[in-house]
C-alpha cells in the first residue's frame, strides 16, 4: 500500500522528497506545508497537487487531509514541536537531521511514538555516502579486523550563519551532527567517554562554536580525534582510522588501503550502496510495512543527538564526560 505522505517544509532541503516521491508507486504527496507561498508553487509543479492541498500550518493539513506520515524539512529548532504534533496526529515521521537541538526532546518524540506503534526516522545521509558506507562493511565483516584509533579533521568557510548562527556550539549542531553519526556508524561502538573544546576565531561570523577539538572513546577501547571547523580560510579535509590489519584512509570519494610493513596504499574497490535519498525513503518504508527497523531510525539516532549534545556540554564544562550516564540522565 502506498504511503500518504504529508511534506511539512518544501524549499531548500525539502525539494528532494517532493521530487523524489514524484517519481515512485510506495508513496504517494497527499499534502504540501509551507510558510512561503513560492516554495509551495514550486512544489505544486513537482508533485501536480492542487492548491486545496497546500497549507501554511501543518496541523491544519492533519485535520483536512488522509496521511499515513509526515515529512519534516523545516529549520532544526523546529524539529521537536512538528515531530511531537505529527506522533501525536497518529502519523508516522521522518524529519531532517537533525531529529532535534534536545535529547530529551528527541527522547519524548520516540516514547510518544512507541506508545502509538508509529515509526521515526531520521535523515541523516551522511554515512551512505560511497567512503564511509564502506568503511561501515568493513568494520562489521572484520576484513582488517578492529578498529583501534582515528583522526577526522575538516576545515572549511561558511560565511553564512545558517540554522545555527545563534548556537553556542555552532559547528556540533549544524555539521558535526553529520560528523559523528558517521563516525558511530562507522566504528559500529557505542560511546564510552566524551570530551571537546569548541572555539571561535576572531573572524568567525558564529557567536560562538565555529571550530570544535574532540575525543570519543568507544566501548572496547576504540578511539576517534577531531578537528572540525567552518571558519577556516581554506578548504581541506582528512579522515584515517588505524585497524588491526591496516590504514584506510579517505581520499575524496575513494579508500585506500596501506598494509602493515608496505608504504604504498592500494585503492579499495566500494561497497555497493544506493542514492542516500533512496536508501533512506526505502528504509522508511519498510520500517512501516514490516517494522524493519533502519539504522537511521528515531530510537537508534538518539545515540547521535546525545553524543553531539555531550560533546557541547563537556566544552561547557571543561570534563570528560561519561556517555551512558549522561544518555540516562537527559532521557529518563
Amino acid at each position: 500500500m502506498s504511503i500518504r505522505m504529508i511534506h511539512v517544509g518544501v524549499g531548500g532541503r525539502g525539494k528532494w522528497p517532493v521530487a523524489r516521491i514524484a517519481e515512485r508507486e510506495d508513496y504517494t504527496s497527499v499534502a504540501l506545508v509551507d510558510v512561503n507561498e513560492d516554495n509551495l508553487a514550486a512544489a505544486r509543479e513537482v508533485s501536480g497537487l492542487g492548491e486545496e492541498v497546500c497549507f501554511n500550518d501543518m496541523n491544519e493539513a492533519m485535520e483536512i487531509v488522509e496521511a499515513d506520515a509526515v515529512m519534516v524539512v523545516t529549520p532544526p529548532d523546529m524539529h521537536a514541536g512538528q515531530c511531537l504534533a505529527a506522533v501525536q496526529g497518529g502519523k508516522h515521521v521522518i524529519v531532517e537531521k537533525p531529529f532535534t537541538k534536545n535529547l530529551s526532546e528527541a527522547a519524548q518524540v520516540v516514547r510518544e511514538a512507541e506508545g502509538r506503534g508509529l515509526k521515526t526516522a531520521v535523515c541523516q545521509n551522511a554515512r551512505f555516502i560511497d567512503p564511509v558506507y564502506s568503511i561501515h562493511k568493513l568494520v562489521q565483516d572484520g576484513t582488517y579486523g578492529a578498529p583501534s584509533f582515528g583522526l577526522m579533521s575538516k576545515y572549511g568557510w561558511r560565511p553564512n550563519t545558517h540554522h545555527s548562527g545563534h548556537d553556542v556550539h555552532s559547528y556540533l549542531w549544524e555539521r558535526g551532527i553529520h560528523d559523528f553519526d558517521a563516525t558511530l556508524f562507522m566504528f559500529g561502538r557505542r560511546p564510552k567517554r566524551v570530551w571537546c573544546h569548541d572555539f571561535n576565531p576572531s573572524w568567525s561570523p558564529y557567536p560562538g562554536g565555529g571550530g570544535i577539538h574532540a575525543f570519543i572513546e568507544f566501548e572496547g577501547g576504540a578511539t576517534c580525534g577531531f578537528l572540525c571547523t567552518f571558519a577556516a580560510h581554506s578548504d581541506g579535509a582528512s579522515l584515517r582510522i588505524e585497524f588491526e590489519k591496516g590504514t584506510l584512509q579517505q581520499v575524496g570519494r575513494e579508500l585506500h588501503l596501506t598494509r602493515p610493513g608496505e608504504k604504498e596504499s592500494e585503492t579499495l574497490p566500494l561497497s555497493a550502496c544506493e542514492v542516500p535519498e533512496m536508501i533512506l525513503l526505502n528504509g522508511f518504508r519498510d520500517y512501516i510495512n514490516e517494522g524493519n527497523e533502519p539504522s537511521f531510525s528515531g530510537p537508534n539516532n538518539m545515540a547521535t543527538v546525545g553524543l553531539v549534545e555531550a560533546l557541547g556540554e563537556a566544552s561547557q564544562r571543561g570534563e570528560v564526560i561519561d556517555f551512558e550516564e549522561f544518555m540516562n540522565e537527559r532521557t529518563s
